[in-house]
């Protein structure tokens, strides 16, 4: 039996859902909330926007997403967790301790580290300081300073750009670590295909109940469920 409504709260749905929407299925999410009354206006939406592009890549990643949320939820209580929440803001752990974290709580395996400000320096003393040495001293002194750099760099605590800028780079950077995605995602691309992953999302940013449990099955979503911003 379909659902008559689904409730979502509205800085959920703004904040969240629709960042998600249109970034797995590769659109920009429409403004205007007046003309969205059920699930299917929202639907229509996409697929009119998504028309001849190579869209739909990232719904792994979007489910993803929501299974990490409250794994970064803890790294700052209380602060709403987005895709574009930036990981510099969320705690004050180096990103390689944070690789670290996650890597244990989730089982997933971490993308590669991101070059620190350590990093760049010692990047530049072996680039221009070793040869600068050989050619001002001699070729021990050359070996020796690049011998420091490249030790030196193992001190790197990496840092907060690239995959791991924000909430969403780093979760499509775990999604790509760990999920088989492309021919075989690209591929189901029929309109009930599409119509499921989308579901889904709206289901996982539905109200849950005080205990974390899920009200909403995605499969009981139909194109009349209504939704309800609360």
């Amino acid at each position: 039996m379909s659902l008559e409504a689904i409730r979502i709260e509205k800085e959920e749905f703004t904040a969240v859902t629709l960042d998600l929407v249109g970034r797995s299925f590769g659109v920009s999410p429409p403004d205007d909330l007046n003309t969205i009354y059920t699930a299917e206006d929202l639907f229509e939406e996409v697929m009119y926007r998504r028309a001849g592009g190579e869209a739909g890549d990232k719904c792994d990643t979007a489910m993803l997403f929501f299974r990490l949320r409250g794994n970064f939820q803890r790294l700052q209580p209380g602060t709403r967790i987005t895709p574009s929440t930036r990981l510099k803001g969320l705690t004050r752990m180096s990103p390689k301790r944070l690789s670290k974290r996650l890597a244990r709580d989730t089982g997933l395996a971490m993308p590669d580290d991101e070059i620190g400000k350590l990093g760049c320096a010692m990047v530049l003393v072996g680039v221009i300081g070793a040869p600068l040495m050989w050619w001002l001293v001699d070729f021990a002194a050359g070996c020796l300073t690049l011998f420091g750099a490249g030790m030196a760099s193992l001190f790197d605590r990496g840092g907060y750009s690239g995959k791991w800028e924000t909430v969403w780079s780093l979760v499509d950077a775990i999604a790509r670590k760990n999920v088989p995605r492309t021919d075989a995602i690209a591929a189901r691309s029929r309109t009930e295909d599409l119509w499921q992953r989308y579901a889904e999302i709206l289901a996982l940013s539905a109200e849950t109940l005080p205990n974390g449990a899920r009200l909403v099955d995605a499969h009981r979503i139909a194109r009349m469920t209504r939704i309800e911003l609360v």
